[in-house]
Order: C-alpha cells, then sequence, then structure tokens
C-alpha cells in the first residue's frame, strides 16, 4: 500500500488548518455578537422607557427562537452546505443588525431578535457539525476547548467594543455589523469543505436521539441550566451577600473568565484520560463550587480562584459533551444529533433563571446554590448510572 506523497500530506495539513482557523475566527465573530448586543439592545431600551420585562422578553426571544426551528436546522444544512450555511447565519444577523436602528419599535425588536435567533442558530450548529467532522478521536476534546474559549473570548470583547461604539444611534449597530463581517472572510478561503447528506429531524425522532446518548444530551441540559442561572442570578447573591452592584458584576465576569482560561486544559486532559472521567471530574468541581461560594464571598483569596475554577469545569459540561456527540452518532445523523443537543441546552437556559429565581425567592442564598449543586450531581448521577449499566452483565 503506497502512502500519500509528502506535498499532499502538507496540503491537506493546510487545508485543514484553514478550515479550523475560518470556523474560529466567525465564531468568535458571533461571541463578540452575543456579548456586543443583549446590552446593547437593553440600554437602548431602557433609555427608550421599556419596561424591564420587556427587555427581557426580547432578549431571551433568540433562544427561543432556536428551539423552535431546531427541527429544521438539519434538512437545511443539508441542503445548504456546511460553509453556505455558517455565511446565511452570518449574513442574516449582519441584516438584523443594519436594520435595528431604522426600526425599534418594541414590537419590531422582537421580530428580528427572533430571525437573528434563527440565524445564529444556524452559524451555531453547523460550526460545531463542522468541526466535529475534521477532528479525530485523539483531538476532539482539545478541538471544542479551543472553539469554546474563542467564543468565550468573543464575548468578553463584546462589552469592550460596546464602550468604544457607545449605545447612541446607528453607529454601534454598524460597527458590530461590520465587525461581524470581517470575522466570516477567512470562510472565502475555504477549499476542503466536509460534505455529506444529513438526515432531517422530523419531530417524533427528538426523544429517540436523546434515547441514544442520555449523558450527551444531560450534559447539554444542565450546561444550559447552570449557565443562565449563574449569568443571571450571581449579581444579586452578591448584593445579598452586601456587594454593591459593581462588585456584584465582577462575579460573573469572574465566572465568564473561568471559561476562556480552562478550557484548553480541561480538552487535553480529556483526550488523554477520557471524556467522561472529564466531565464527571468537572460535575464533581461544580456540585462543590456553589457550597463552597457563600462561604467565600468577601474573602478574595478564596472567593475569585474558586469563581474561576468553577465556571471554567462548568463549561467543561458543554465542550465535553458536544466532543462526545462527535463520537456517539454516525456522519448523517450528526446534524441532527446535534441540532437537539443544542435544543435541549437552550431549553436548559430557559429553565434556569426561572427555577434558580423560585429557589431563591423561596430559601434566600441557599435556594440557589442547591439548584447549581443538585444540577451537576444530577450529572453525576446520570454518568455512574451509565458505567453500572456498561458493567452489567448481558
Amino acid at each position: 500500500m503506497s502512502s500519500a506523497p509528502p506535498a499532499a500530506v502538507a496540503a491537506s495539513v493546510r487545508a485543514r488548518r484553514l478550515g479550523f482557523a475560518a470556523v474560529f475566527a466567525t465564531n468568535f465573530g458571533v461571541g463578540l455578537l452575543f456579548g456586543f448586543l443583549p446590552p446593547l439592545i437593553a440600554l437602548v431600551l431602557k433609555r427608550h422607557g421599556a419596561s424591564n420585562a420587556e427587555i427581557g422578553g426580547i432578549t431571551g426571544i433568540s433562544t427561543i427562537a432556536v428551539i423552535l426551528l431546531g427541527p429544521a436546522y438539519p434538512r437545511i444544512i443539508g441542503w445548504l452546505g456546511l460553509r453556505r450555511a455558517i455565511v446565511t447565519g452570518v449574513g442574516l444577523a449582519l441584516l438584523v443588525l443594519l436594520a435595528m436602528p431604522a426600526f425599534d419599535g418594541i414590537a419590531s425588536w422582537t421580530a428580528l431578535r427572533f430571525v437573528s435567533g434563527c440565524a445564529l442558530g444556524l452559524q451555531w450548529i453547523a460550526s460545531e457539525v463542522w468541526l466535529n467532522r475534521m477532528a479525530t478521536d485523539r483531538s476532539r476534546g482539545t478541538v471544542m476547548a479551543i472553539y469554546a474559549t474563542i467564543f468565550a473570548a468573543g464575548v468578553v470583547a463584546g462589552p469592550v467594543l460596546l464602550e468604544f461604539t457607545g449605545t447612541l444611534g446607528s453607529w454601534p449597530f454598524l460597527i458590530g455589523a461590520l465587525a461581524l463581517a470581517l470575522t466570516a472572510v477567512p470562510l472565502a478561503f475555504v477549499r476542503d469543505v466536509p460534505t455529506a447528506r444529513y438526515e432531517p429531524l422530523p419531530l417524533r425522532h427528538l426523544l429517540g436521539l436523546v434515547r441514544l446518548a442520555p449523558i450527551v444530551m444531560l450534559a447539554a441540559l444542565v450546561a444550559g441550566l447552570v449557565e443562565s442561572a449563574d449569568i443571571s442570578l450571581l449579581p444579586l447573591l452578591g448584593i445579598g451577600a452586601g456587594f454593591d452592584e459593581r462588585a456584584s458584576l465582577l462575579l460573573v465576569t469572574a465566572f465568564l473568565a473561568g471559561n476562556v482560561l480552562l478550557q484548553l486544559p480541561i480538552g487535553w486532559i480529556a483526550d488523554r484520560l477520557g471524556r467522561r472521567p472529564t466531565l464527571a471530574a468537572c460535575a464533581a468541581v461544580s456540585a462543590i463550587g456553589p457550597l463552597l461560594l457563600t462561604a467565600s464571598l468577601g474573602v478574595p483569596a478564596l472567593q475569585w480562584p474558586l469563581l474561576l475554577l468553577w465556571g471554567g469545569t462548568m463549561y467543561g459540561f458543554y465542550t465535553q459533551g458536544i466532543a462526545l456527540l462527535g463520537e456517539s452518532f454516525p456522519v448523517q445523523q450528526l446534524a441532527a444529533a446535534n441540532t437537539v443537543f443544542v435544543m435541549v441546552y437552550c431549553a436548559g437556559g430557559v429553565v434556569g433563571p426561572g427555577l434558580g429565581g423560585l429557589a431563591m425567592d423561596a430559601w434566600s442564598g441557599p435556594g440557589l446554590v442547591g439548584v447549581l449543586s443538585g444540577a451537576a450531581l444530577l450529572l453525576i448521577a446520570g454518568l455512574i448510572l451509565e458505567s453500572l449499566r456498561s458493567r452489567a452483565p448481558r
């Protein structure tokens, strides 16, 4: 059997690297939009007299859009192909940004955010399918960790860009659209795009895909629930502990920074020690983290390292879940399975703040701690149950 010529191997390696770089660049742009647009919308609407409920509804409608359009994504990706699906998603989101200054009413922005959510959901799923197709089982954890790190860096950069643009007039929307467009340019230079026919996703098959990989889907649910509850409610926990607003918001910043700093080490460990053991370790830290936080608040030497470690391991649920997805489903089912994963994650994101808020109302600070630790313990229980079932005699 003859091996490929060195020049062909080098060309293949360059093509793969370019593919990774192009998808990563686009995801940085989408992360930037995720960090840039919600506070911009909130501040503009607040200045125009909108209520907090109206602002929250407009901000959250994009997540609901992903859930509602979910069953159609595999068919759209199969029809367009991965690159055109990403470009279409980014292009629609860009048009929404340009349209928002001209249509600034509550109803108009609700509709535009819904379209934006549908568009970014298409880019989101197509990007993860592309990365899973290019990654190998030996590198999948690291690839998804890089993906999460770059996306998180974009989210962190979003508010920084907003400080530069301000919130007045059409200028911030134009700059946001330009930044998003620039990050999609590398896609034009990619020649080697993974191709496959992706199976459609009838609604009746949703539960079937969940049953095929229950731990993967449970990781998505817990990731969405804990992430959304933390980002929404950690500031309230800080205020309850006597912090001012700025110090309370820094709790969220430190929690998000853990995602940026720890995903690469977690991915590296997962590729060497196994994804399920790494996922279990992340869940254990995330179960203990909330319990320790209440005792650590106000003690900087304990508070900040704990938030970094807890935030990083919690985001490991998503990155290692999506890596497990890539090795659990055949290529033809990957778009459908990835869509279900994202839908479950978004469903957790919708439930998390409300569940955490109800728990806080019922039991002050310990209520939120119970929800966050309990969700991580649920994932640990699922992993233990899966391990026991795999060892049981057949």
